[in-house]
């Protein structure tokens, strides 16, 4: 198995709390992650050199060892000792800086699509633990589908819920948000620590209630700042949306409808100026790999 393809698949997160800054100086967080059907598509192709090379159509992205398919291509090599080389060709359709997670789930694929490719069997857990090392939210693109993280974001809790009847549309206005400034700005004084997300599993999706529940406290930091980011949200809840919220740090915000025609018509209105996606909920992990991906 010399190449393989695989999809690359965005996220959105469904409410996020911040608890507070921990002694290590990252923060305590509890969100809802959800796998989206937008994607990048990646190509990996093993070599008799021991290199590892990236190619990538946005030219803006580094190549070198600063990129995260890189980081993690370079980090199974000192793990297990495998000797062949690899060349990475990366087609980014997921908006970078927009709060989607397209760099992780970049790294996430790169883990396992190599695990396949040289049969190393590592399991689920071993590439999660891995894949912590190279950034907070990577785990969970190795396990996919609808996740409660808490910790940094690195501590899973699969959830079983069916999303299939809900289509999302993301709207990212192109404005760049540092993660750290976003943080910087949040008075946590003010966080409610009773607040909890954990009851997910037991909610409805369509539950009124639940949706009066999740929030992002980022929005309380960003939207300030961004004044454009709250006069988005509210054209897309003009649509009749269940929920709009910001995903991440943003700059990226998403709404959920009921019905599909629902999410195009808003799309149509929305698209100008604005990059603009309709997107599924979906589950493609560690798990998926063997039956989803193309090999030659």
């Amino acid at each position: 198995m010399n190449v393989i393809q695989l999809p690359s698949y965005a996220k959105i997160n469904l409410g996020l709390l911040i608890k507070g800054k921990r002694a290590d100086g990252f923060h305590e967080i509890e969100t809802i992650l959800q796998q989206i059907s937008l994607c990048d598509n990646i190509k990996l192709t093993l070599t008799e050199s021991s290199r590892i090379s990236l190619q990538c159509s946005d030219g803006a992205l580094p190549r070198d060892a600063s990129n995260l398919c890189v980081q993690a291509a370079r980090l199974l090599k000192d793990r297990t000792g495998y000797e062949q080389g690899v060349d990475i060709a990366l087609e980014k359709n997921i908006p970078v800086g927009a709060g989607l997670g397209g760099g992780s789930s970049n790294a996430a694929v790169v883990l396992l699509g190599l695990n396949k490719m040289l049969n190393l069997k590592l399991s689920a857990q071993q590439l999660e633990e891995m894949a912590a090392t190279l950034g907070s939210d990577i785990p969970f693109f190795i396990r996919g589908g609808t996740c409660l993280a808490t910790g940094r974001g690195e501590i899973l809790q699969q959830v079983s819920l069916d999303l299939s009847s809900k289509t999302v549309l993301i709207v990212f206005p192109g404005i760049p948000i540092s993660t750290k400034r976003a943080y910087e700005n949040l008075d946590l004084t003010k966080r409610k620590k009773y607040l909890t997300l954990s009851s997910f599993e037991e909610k409805k999706f369509n539950d009124v209630e639940f949706f009066k529940v999740i929030r992002n406290d980022f929005e309380e930091s960003v939207f300030p700042s961004f004044p454009a980011l709250g006069h988005i949200k509210r054209q897309m809840n003009e649509h009749h949306a269940a929920f709009v919220g910001l995903s991440g740090s943003g700059s990226a915000l998403f709404a959920l409808f009921g019905k599909r025609r629902a999410a195009e018509k808003a799309r149509n209105a929305l698209e100008e100026g604005f990059a603009v996606f309709v997107a599924e909920f979906i589950h493609w992990g560690y798990a998926q790999i063997n039956s989803e991906m193309q090999v030659r």
